[in-house]
């Protein structure tokens, strides 16, 4: 249907629903030009489009994990980027030195005035993923590798003396005479999956001994089981031994007490007369036990000092107490082991035999009655 043969109504709405389309249009365009400008401008400063780019490079002995692009950071800070990745020709020095891969990268400013002649490229582990990271450490007591000047270009350290150490003569060239840059030593630490790699072929070459360990050990306790078992078995007959012992213990005591055991053995009748003899004689008043009563009485003080020291000695060393009463302890028991052997020997077999005293005779019964006896004669 023709425009001109719609009512005034429809074509002024019409018209209106034009414009409305028209604006919705125009600002969607703005915005999508506004937003992609700001993407441009956000790129450009998270990359440093529109900084000074200063160039670096280390050499280093595997290049797995690393290629373009791979971020350069500083003190947990990105400070740029890696611009070349690049094998190195089979000369002397590169193979002497290990030095097999190129690595380039660029620093942006101004994160290159950190950067001094004692720096150091850390080449380490980035993820689990096989991924490497460059971290470039803040130099400190060595010379800047850059010179900035107002109004004048950006000067660069010559590494000329990194190649060849006699050179004492370090100047600043123009950043556009360097060819590569500025070269930084570098640390490298072997890529994780080399690690991984190492460490399961040393677990694989650990596991012989480890299960020959583990069959040990299942001996060990098939041994000790066995051992439980057995002890299992003895414990009851241990416990009857040490009852009958026990018993035995009792038995013997009684006899070590009364008088006429073991004791009169050890000192006869005739030897205990005369030592009572000898102490019923010996009178402290006079005579030469006088004499050395006197001289003991004199060293007593000698005495009691020495008493002091040893009480001493004794209080510091509890040992020699425990040991004194071990040894009276070992004295009983060898005195009950004696007295049992006495009384076992045939030779003191007697001593230790106590008869029930004998009862008196009955009187004898006659064997005949008295009328079975003959009658007097008249």
């Amino acid at each position: 249907m023709a425009l001109n043969d719609l009512t005034p109504q429809l074509r002024t709405r019409l018209g209106r629903v034009e414009r409305l389309v028209g604006i919705f249009l125009l600002t969607t365009g703005i915005l999508m030009v506004g937003v992609f400008a700001y993407f441009i401008r956000h790129t450009a400063v998270e990359r440093g489009w529109f900084l000074t780019k200063v160039p670096y490079y280390t050499y280093v002995g595997d290049a797995t994990g690393l290629q373009v692009g791979t971020p350069v950071t500083m003190m947990g800070f990105n400070i740029g980027e890696v611009t070349l990745v690049d094998q190195m020709p089979m000369d002397a020095w590169y193979l002497t030195n290990n030095y097999n891969v190129f690595i380039g990268f660029k620093v942006r400013d101004p994160y290159e005035g950190y950067i001094l002649t004692d720096s150091v490229v850390r080449v380490g582990a980035g993820d689990l993923l096989g991924a490497r990271s460059l971290e470039v450490t803040r130099g400190r007591v060595g010379l800047p590798t850059v010179k900035m000047a107002k109004d004048q270009p950006l000067l660069m350290l010559s590494d000329a003396f990194r190649y060849e150490p006699s050179l004492t003569n370090r100047t600043y060239v123009p950043l556009e005479r360097v060819k590569n840059g500025f070269w930084l030593s570098a640390e490298e630490s072997f890529p994780i999956q080399q690690r991984l790699t190492e460490i399961a072929n040393s677990v694989n070459a650990a596991l012989p001994g480890i299960l020959g360990l583990t069959n040990q050990v299942v001996s060990s306790l098939r041994n000790l089981d066995l051992l439980m078992l057995s002890l299992r078995d003895t414990l009851p007959k241990v416990e009857g031994l040490m009852a009958d012992v026990r018993g035995t213990l009792k038995t013997v005591d009684p006899l070590l007490r009364t008088p006429g055991g073991i004791g009169n053995l050890l000192v006869p009748t005739n030897l205990n007369t005369q030592l009572t003899t000898t102490l019923s004689n010996l009178n402290p008043g006079t005579g030469p036990i006088g004499l050395t009563l006197s001289n003991l009485n004199l060293r007593m003080a000698d005495v009691g000092m020495t008493l002091s020291n040893v009480n001493q000695q004794l209080q510091s060393n509890t040992n020699l107490l425990r040991d004194t009463s071990l040894v009276s302890s070992n004295v009983a028991s060898l005195a009950s082991t004696l007295e049992t052997l006495f009384k076992r020997h045939w030779l003191f077999r007697s001593a230790y035999r106590t008869n029930a005293p004998e009862s008196p005779k009955a009187p004898r019964r006659p064997t005949r009655t008295p009328k079975d006896s003959p009658s007097p004669a008249p």
